[in-house]
């Protein structure tokens, strides 16, 4: 049986995508638990109105960890999904999920990615070497979704503030205890700009900074600009690794001024993908 914990803000126009796969199910299989925090729109409302039979639980406070942390101490059962509120899991995925908690000895697992290329020239351009990576194919690009078992949920105990909730798990638990759930894939939508794109991998840049200083860095299946740069020789894909490291490049910087600079993190988010 499986809680799913999908943190929310202001997610009143995408996340009707998101919840819809997940009716399929009886409360006996999967517990819903939408947890809209500091929202100034009417996420909550439109799924008490649209989704009845889910939980929703508001915070006035705006953050994915405080959410996190409420989602788990309430969860009805004790494997847990946590899902952006702006990533579709359809339903066979979420069947397969439920297969997999029942045959498999996991300690965390996280669904294959699936990135949905509807953006700008450059943005496409980006993603299109992105799946050339080592850290691609491997699945060790953010999903937008883990799973936790209850021996995981023991040993993370309470979410610390952190930017990248995803980077503290495999931080913790270690990438090596990570598994693949079997034909179960997670999709994300490419942002339409490559401004927006820039944001998110400054986000991005920050968590893994903030990690490494606070607590552990995890190993997230980057590799060296050098060891990119023969990728793109070998797969003919120059110009998209120049559009890659210009991305990475400026992102790094960002990250850096902004730890340097801000006593609080400015929070970033794609919204191109949310109109």
């Amino acid at each position: 049986m499986l809680t799913v914990i999908i943190p929310a803000y202001n997610e009143e126009k995408c996340i009707e995508k998101t919840l819809s796969e997940l009716t399929n199910f009886s409360s006996l299989e999967v517990e819903v638990i939408v947890l809209p925090n500091g929202c100034t729109d009417n996420t909550a409302e439109f799924v008490r109105a649209k989704y009845p039979s889910f939980k929703v639980v508001e915070l006035e406070t705006g953050s994915k960890v405080l959410a996190i942390n409420k989602g788990l101490e309430i969860a009805k059962f004790g494997h847990v999904l946590v899902q952006d509120a702006d990533v579709i899991i359809n339903a066979e995925s979420v069947r397969n999920i439920l297969k997999f908690i029942e045959s498999e000895d996991y300690l965390f697992a996280s669904p294959n990615t699936r990135i949905i290329q509807d953006g700008s020239f450059l943005t496409n351009k980006y993603y299109s070497f992105l799946k050339l990576t080592p850290a691609y194919r491997i699945g060790m690009v953010n999903s937008g979704a883990y799973l936790i078992s209850p021996n995981a949920r023991d040993i993370l105990g309470e979410f610390p503030q952190v930017i990248a909730d995803d980077g503290y798990v495999k931080g913790t638990l270690g990438t090596a205890n990570l598994t693949t759930i079997p034909s179960c894939y997670s999709v994300v939508m490419s942002p339409r700009t490559i401004w927006s794109l820039i944001k998110i991998k400054t986000r991005s840049k920050l968590g893994n900074m903030e990690l490494k200083k606070k607590f552990t860095s995890p190993t997230t299946g980057g590799n060296s600009f050098a060891s990119l740069f023969k990728i793109a020789i070998k797969e003919q894909a120059l110009f998209q690794f120049l559009i890659y490291a210009m991305v990475i490049s400026i992102a790094t910087l960002r990250a850096k001024l902004q730890i340097k600079k801000l006593k609080t993190i400015k929070w970033e988010r794609d919204e191109s993908t949310r109109i």
